[in-house]
């Protein structure tokens, strides 16, 4: 995906990045990847709280954790409760873009470090704070992905019908918020800066309810709790096969009639029980019993290979290892292979295609504290760096 003959879209605007764990430094990390100039703002001695979250990467030091989020970043040092760490961060951020921060509200402006005290000496400042819940009797919840997850519908539909809810397995509620920051800066940039963004968790994961907010608008009740299956649609669920599961996407009449072909039932079609996707929603439960033994009878690559001749929409269930080994994802550029501590590891790119741009790659993530000195070296004295320096130990 990355062409070194080409610009990056967001080459020359610098972030200042005071975020850690996961939304603040997932949004970081995409803005890193647009080519913006990242400028991580570390605790002294600690640094980011997933640096100590194992396992490592290699011999590197470096935890798989933090290396996922913070590739291509310079990591500083710098201690923002102390007089003498907010001056050197209010220099950084005179000659920057963009500020991107995930403390507790309120956390910044107590350091004399909020959009307000930075708009001071730089107005065109693109302010942004990422938090758990916009103002508001929850405001001051901790705020954490799985909080945001149960208050925010969607632990609630996630889960076997006859199960306990679940939390979905990737961290909605940290990226949902890491892309609306994403959108908020750019668009802020885009309009000239000197703005403040705020961006919560809860409220964003409310509105990816989407079509599961308006049919409980127009029902009166709860989304259901269906696993793999679809209120409305069917069939659309994974079905068990040889050596695993695969997930069946039947949208719609036609394309029924075609699944009916390919999977050697067409009888199925005269059925009145499942002549209309209506029908087979309402019978849905002889629908499986009719298609499960036909599944679990043939392997993934079996199903797949004939849902792909007959342009069917359908794919086997892959784990995260089988995934980083799928031929498409390596043909289609997305991966950035790195080698960090001796271990090789190929990283997701942003996936982002422009026809006139590209994207950055090849970019490791920094130890604690390797460009203390080269970043502050921009702004401040060798004096005030070195009484920095000092009082980091």
């Amino acid at each position: 995906m990355a062409n070194s003959t080409k610009g990056t879209p967001l080459e020359g605007v610098r972030v200042l990045d005071c975020t850690q764990m996961l939304a603040g430094p997932f949004a970081t990390q995409l803005l890193a990847d647009l080519g913006a100039e990242v400028v991580k703002i570390e605790r002294p001695q600690y640094g980011d709280i997933t640096r100590t979250t194992g396992p490592d990467v290699g011999d590197s030091g470096i935890t798989a954790y933090f290396s996922s989020l913070n590739r291509g970043k310079r990591s500083v040092e710098l201690d923002l409760s102390t007089a003498e760490g907010a001056a050197a961060f209010k220099s950084l951020a005179e000659v920057a873009d963009v500020v991107v921060e995930n403390y507790r509200p309120g956390t910044m402006k107590k350091w004399g470090l909020g959009y307000d005290d930075l708009r001071s000496v730089n107005e065109d400042i693109v302010y942004c704070s990422i938090s758990g819940f916009l103002e508001g009797p929850y405001r001051d919840l901790p705020a954490f992905d799985m909080v945001a997850q149960a208050l925010g519908g969607s632990m609630s539909i996630t889960g076997e019908e006859d199960g306990p809810p679940v939390r979905p397995g990737i961290p909605i509620g940290d990226i949902c918020a890491g892309m609306y920051a994403v959108v908020g800066v750019v668009t802020s940039l885009y309009g000239g800066g000197g703005d403040y963004v705020e961006v919560p968790m809860f409220e964003g994961l409310v509105s990816w309810l989407t079509e599961r907010a308006g049919r409980t608008f127009v029902t009166d009740e709860p989304y259901p709790r269906l696993g793999t299956a679809h209120p409305t649609l069917a069939p659309y669920r994974a079905f068990e096969t040889a050596d695993g599961w695969f997930a069946v996407a039947i949208a719609s009449d036609n394309t029924w009639q075609s699944f009916c072909d390919a999977i050697g039932r067409p009888e199925l079609v005269d059925d009145d029980r499942f002549a209309t996707n209506d029908e087979r929603v309402k019978n849905r439960s002889e629908l499986i019993e009719e298609l499960a033994p036909l599944f679990r009878a043939r392997s993934n690559d079996e199903w797949f290979t004939q849902f792909r001749e007959h342009g069917l929409p359908g794919a086997p269930v892959q784990d995260t290892h089988q995934l980083f080994e799928n031929e498409h994802l390596r043909e289609s550029g997305v991966l950035d292979d790195l080698t960090i501590g001796g271990a090789d590891f190929p990283y997701p790119l942003c996936p982002i295609q422009f026809s006139e741009a590209a994207t950055r790659s090849g970019h490791t993530p920094p130890q604690l504290g390797e460009h203390t000195e080269v970043v502050l070296s921009e702004v401040l004295s060798d004096s005030e760096i070195t009484r920095i320096l000092s009082n980091r130990e």
